[in-house]
């Protein structure tokens, strides 16, 4: 499969969304997000930010990362064990990148 037909395979749950799209995809597949996280926090933001089809940044992100800050508080879940507040701090960060992305104005 040509790169592009196995990108709109891979994709095509989420341009199927309305919330997403086809235009949506286009915005995250944009997207360069630096990781906030580390240890296994930043192991699973990682995960999320590369499946949803944005490109992790080695320099300048185009994610502004206050953005993505507002995507949740851990400590508002009530989680009791360490390794799912862990989870829990790196998919809320992916959120808020993803979040970013899509609210972004297309260019």
């Amino acid at each position: 499969m040509s790169p592009p037909a196995e990108q709109t395979r891979r994709y095509s749950r989420q341009t199927r969304l309305a919330e997403i799209g086809p235009s949506g995809q286009a915005r995250l597949a944009a997207a360069r997000v630096s990781l906030g996280g580390a240890g296994f926090a930043g192991e699973i933001e990682r995960r999320y930010v590369v499946a949803a089809g944005m490109q992790v940044a080695s320099g300048d992100p185009t994610i502004d990362p206050a953005a993505r800050g507002r995507a949740g508080d851990v400590t508002a879940l009530g989680l009791r064990h360490e390794a799912a507040r862990e989870v829990a701090a790196g998919a809320l960060r992916a959120l808020g990148a993803i979040r970013s992305a899509l609210a972004e104005a297309p260019t």
